[in-house]
């Protein structure tokens, strides 16, 4: 047992460890860098026998398993590891099972195959034990006593020497530390976790970056015209679950899956080169980048780390400055993900949650329908004086898309995780027409503008290869800006998610000196390219500013976790 628990964890950190990097060569590493962590774990097995030694070792073995299944399905995910910062976040994974389930294959189950053998190995070694008791084991005690005190200071020597080593490349440090020795580490940065003062460098260094990037906000002369098109409309600000551009437009067995945008097209600005850009926080961190302008954080979601931060410049913040009265509605729970902590530092008026609805409406999947979020933002619009801004929130086309067959407009021949997607995609694109009709009805709809914006892609990110079937994805997520009577634009500048608040407050003609030196999205209507960057921080070809794009993940780790909005 004390030869095979451990050799096991190393195989199956290297497993995962192959599922985190690219190339995965560099997982075979971690045959060598998991060995002393897992050393000074396992040291204390050699100080007891029989049953107490067993129990010890299967503990370990079972904790450290369920933490790298963990990490292997959130691998296949989002490519990285699971944050710590998430994990000890209460009410992070709330509702989340069967997504998580979705994400899962059954040979994962094969990871804890050890643990039958070392159940087998045990029920042989009692006879064993019961023998040497019966001889006297002091001596073998003290032998291993002495093993004890060479192994674990030379483990923990090794391990410490790993995190002088270490990286600041995310994947490699999972084959430098480990991906136990990369959980230790943010545990430690867990315990330490709070907004840190910057030291004068690094503020300077993070005020340079913001300074830089104000650069970026003047619009082309093509797109001069479109300076404050939306001033003085209400604004519905549509974050649409798991919505992936290739979806727009598609007809899969000659039927199309948004009938409602696909219409909207010619009366909208369609930005179609939008990355996504979110990481550990997904929606949440989504709403960072959409309505504050910020980079997520690459460890864990700045909602839950640091929900107390009041110094960003918002979108709700401007708008309230201009007369609105931004409302927020969401058809979850108010504290998933801090939202109800968080959004009045955002600069919403009122959050209205899934309690808060004035009719209590169907479940589907995590929370009510969208047809009931849309008919409690209606009840909202009706309350409200113009201008509004309302954001709101989308769920029922959440993994892992299980829409009640009623709810169902594709005739498809399969229920793979993209079909089922595709379904949850139509529901929520139908539930956004009937709002846009009651709004229509209202006389309101010639005043409006819908924006919508997808918080993250759906198979493409959370299904498995082979149920991954609708062609064309290269991380883009849909942002278009529907003003009925328009002439419809396609805009194809390379840009992200951070891209949506300086694009929006140009569109509304909110004058860019209140904005440019805080936030770090570009407008997409300018002559430069956007913030052409993925999650995992590489730099699209062609993007203007490269260098500076390079290091925006790394800025916004030092300017939230130290709070420099405030200053």
């Amino acid at each position: 047992m004390l030869l095979l628990v451990p050799l096991a964890l190393v195989l199956k950190s290297v497993i995962v460890a192959a599922a985190v990097l690219e190339p995965d060569g560099w997982a075979a590493l971690v045959v060598l860098t998991a060995v002393p962590l897992l050393l000074l774990l396992l040291s204390p097995a050699l100080l007891l026998h029989g049953r107490a030694r067993t129990a010890y070792l299967v503990g370990v073995d079972l904790l450290v398993t369920l933490l790298l299944v963990g990490d292997l399905v959130n691998a296949r995910v989002s490519g990285r590891l699971l944050s710590v910062h998430m994990l000890s976040a209460a009410g992070t994974f709330e509702g989340l099972g069967s997504s998580v389930l979705d994400a899962a294959d059954w040979p994962d189950l094969l990871l804890f195959a050890d643990l039958l053998a070392v159940a087998v190995l045990a029920l042989a070694a009692r006879g064993r034990d019961r023998r040497a008791a019966r001889t006297g084991s002091v001596p073998r005690l003290r032998a291993r006593g002495r093993a004890v005190a060479v192994v674990a200071p030379v483990a923990l020597l090794a391990f410490v020497a790993q995190l002088l080593l270490q990286t600041s490349d995310p994947g490699l440090r999972v084959a430098v530390l480990s991906p136990l020795g990369t959980h230790a580490h943010q545990a430690w940065d867990q315990l330490i976790d709070d907004n840190e003062a910057l030291t004068p460098e690094e503020r300077e260094r993070v005020s340079d970056w913001f300074a830089a990037n104000a650069a970026y906000h003047q619009a082309a002369p093509e797109h001069e015209d479109l300076v404050g098109l939306l001033e003085g409309r209400d604004v519905y600000l549509v974050v649409l679950e798991s919505l992936e551009q290739v979806v727009l437009g598609a007809r899969p067995y000659g039927q199309e899956v948004t009938p409602t945008l696909n219409s909207w097209v010619e009366e909208s600005l369609v930005f179609d080169a939008v990355q996504e850009q979110v990481r550990d926080g997904n929606s949440s961190d989504a709403e960072l980048l959409m309505l504050a302008g910020v980079y997520p954080l690459r460890s864990g979601a700045a909602f839950l780390r640091f929900p107390d931060n009041a110094g960003y410049t918002t979108l709700p913040g401007l708008l309230a400055e201009e007369g609105y009265r931004p409302v927020a509605l969401h058809a979850d729970a108010a504290t998933f993900w801090n939202r109800h902590v968080v959004y009045p530092h955002l600069g919403f008026e009122r959050y209205v949650a899934e309690d808060d609805f004035a009719v209590g409406g169907r479940e589907v999947g995590m929370g009510l329908a969208d047809e009931d979020l849309f008919d409690q933002a209606l009840r909202e619009v009706d309350r409200l004086p113009s201008p509004r801004f309302l954001h709101l929130v989308t769920l029922t086309s959440h993994t892992p898309w299980h829409l009640p067959e009623d709810l169902q407009g594709l005739e498809l021949p399969d229920d793979d995780a993209t079909s089922r997607y595709l379904q949850s995609v139509h529901y929520a694109d139908a539930a956004l027409g009937e709002f846009a009709r009651q709004l229509d009805e209202r006389g309101l709809l010639d005043t409006a503008a819908i924006v919508v914006v997808g918080d993250h892609r759906g198979p493409h990110k959370y299904a498995r290869e082979d149920e991954r079937w609708l062609t064309g994805d290269d991380g883009r997520v849909p942002f278009l800006v529907h003003v009925p009577g328009m002439d419809g634009r396609r805009i194809s500048t390379p840009g992200g998610q951070v891209d949506v608040l300086p694009t929006l407050a140009q569109l509304l003609g909110i004058p860019a000196e209140r904005y440019a030196g805080s936030v770090m999205g570009r407008t997409l209507l300018g002559t430069h390219s956007g913030s052409a960057v993925t999650p995992d921080g590489t730099v699209l070809p062609g993007a203007d500013g490269a260098g500076q794009l390079a290091e925006a993940y790394e800025i916004a780790d030092l300017a939230v976790s130290g709070d420099w909005f405030t200053q």
